[in-house]
């Protein structure tokens, strides 16, 4: 990858976390949330799952120019939204 995509990957039994650091003028997207039908079979609990990442990552202080990727795993399914909250502030903050 180019200097200006260099990406980190942070794990956790639960998500996946991919970043990088845009330095170029296109514009990213700053969250992508993957949830697989290996995830979750029915369509309503994968969009659950990414509702719920797209609220608590709203509330969180992200770095500008940063595109983030969080790919979930199916130990995902038995945590609550606080426990999830709980993670992702994590996750985030190693991003700093």
């Amino acid at each position: 990858m180019p200097e200006k995509y260099l990406e980190r990957v942070i794990h956790h039994p639960v998500l996946t976390l991919r970043y990088f650091k845009n330095t170029s003028r296109r514009p990213v997207a700053p969250l992508r949330v993957v949830v697989s039908s290996k995830v979750a079979k029915k369509a309503t609990v994968r969009n659950l799952i990414r509702r719920r990442i797209r609220e608590i990552w709203r509330q969180l202080p992200v770095p500008p120019n940063l595109g983030v990727a969080l790919y979930t795993k199916t130990a995902i399914l038995d945590k609550s939204f606080a426990e999830l909250k709980a993670i992702i502030t994590h996750l985030s903050e190693q991003l700093h």
